[in-house]
């Protein structure tokens, strides 16, 4: 059986860029977090992480001070994990689409 990673994209409220790189380092030593990214001056966020471990309801009271909005939200293997990061697949993606 593949295990299914949960993959959610956030937009906040307010999220002071400091906060944002200290919840982003918090969240990044966990290891139920596959990646993560906040960027405190868009107020955006993204994170990669298996539900079995950290359950989305304590992941949001996290977040809850700076009032996220989930924007998108679904489930993915550990492959498509890897395919997506891989930078070259990104470049020859973007390459043979034009």
């Amino acid at each position: 059986m593949e295990r299914k990673l949960k993959f959610i994209k956030l937009k906040f409220s307010k999220i002071a860029p400091q906060d944002a790189m200290d919840l982003q380092y918090k969240l990044s030593v966990n290891s139920a977090t596959y990646r993560v990214f906040i960027n405190g001056y868009s107020k955006t966020g993204m994170i990669v992480f298996d539900e079995g471990k950290l359950p989305k309801e304590e992941l949001l009271r996290m977040f809850s001070s700076h009032e996220p909005e989930i924007t998108e939200e679904k489930e993915i293997t550990i492959e498509e994990l890897i395919n997506s990061s891989m930078s070259w697949k990104n470049v020859m993606g973007e390459i043979l689409s034009q």
